[in-house]
């Protein structure tokens, strides 16, 4: 098997359901636009080959936001679509690339293995999601591939998402929690600090919904009290996307000590 196969072999066996780290995505280029890609066509194809060469070192070009260890650039041309180039890595102020046509016998390969949908975000991003390919963008244009030939395009209108004050200002957050806290039900509490988890999740108003404790305190007024603060929330995020509501789910941490009684405290 040629280098260009073997190396990017071994680079695509880490799963990007998997990754921690948001991962910079492949570049397509569709009616003029140069857009990111955030799906790897690629990786469709090596999977269709039946030898397998596995190398667990990570190699040089592979970084936390670019576990493939490779960027490739994809161009729409009449309702096909081709690999154009493939760089080593994602990230370089001077990019090295593989030779396509010593490896695939062409400098611009048509991806006839491609069958399936690929998503390119557009506009603006309204949430970042420090993970894979999952952050909230704008606008998503859905394309569908049938053995490299594009089936069908989408374009979906996320606008309508919201971002809350209260997840753009994290001090906003705090101040609201504990300053609306009725400290008078509050017992003193010497030296403890209690902490409680709340739970809540977005929906399609801008009112969080499912508001729960995973972790609470012995003593029910706490608890009640967490849960009646949060209820209090004047608005939280929207989120849409391929304009459906997506719902999306926070912990909150509220602390209960006399460190916050005293500074909070009306």
């Amino acid at each position: 098997m040629k280098r260009l196969l073997q190396i990017l072999i071994t680079l695509c066996l880490f799963p990007l359901s998997g990754f921690a780290t948001g991962q910079a995505g492949d570049v397509l280029i569709f009616k003029g636009d140069t857009l990111s890609l955030f799906s790897n066509p690629l990786e469709q194809y090596l999977d269709t080959k039946s030898e397998r060469i596995f190398n667990e070192k990570k190699l040089e070009w592979t970084s936390t936001a670019c576990y493939r260890g490779y960027r490739a650039t994809w161009e729409v041309s009449n309702d096909s679509l081709f690999l154009i180039k493939v760089q080593k890595g994602c990230y370089s102020e001077t990019p090295e690339y593989f030779d396509l046509k010593s490896e695939f016998g062409s400098e611009r390969v048509f991806a006839h293995w491609l069958t399936g949908k690929t998503l390119a975000p557009k506009g603006k991003k309204i949430h970042y999601v420090h993970s894979g390919y999952d952050s909230f963008y704008e606008k998503e244009l859905v394309l569908t591939f049938k053995s490299g030939i594009l089936s069908e395009q989408i374009e979906y209108d996320n606008s309508k998402s919201y971002k809350s004050i209260f997840t753009e200002n994290q001090d906003s957050l705090q101040t609201f929690i504990y300053t609306n806290i009725n400290w008078n039900k509050i017992p003193d509490l010497k030296d403890e600090s209690i902490k409680v988890f709340v739970t809540i999740q977005s929906s399609e108003s801008l009112k969080p919904d499912s508001i729960q404790i995973i972790r609470g305190s012995e003593n029910q007024l706490i608890n009640e009290e967490a849960i009646r603060v949060i209820e209090l929330l004047p608005e939280w995020d929207v989120y849409y996307r391929q304009e459906k509501v997506y719902r999306m789910k926070w912990t909150i941490p509220i602390i209960f000590n006399e460190e916050k009684r005293k500074k909070y405290a009306r």
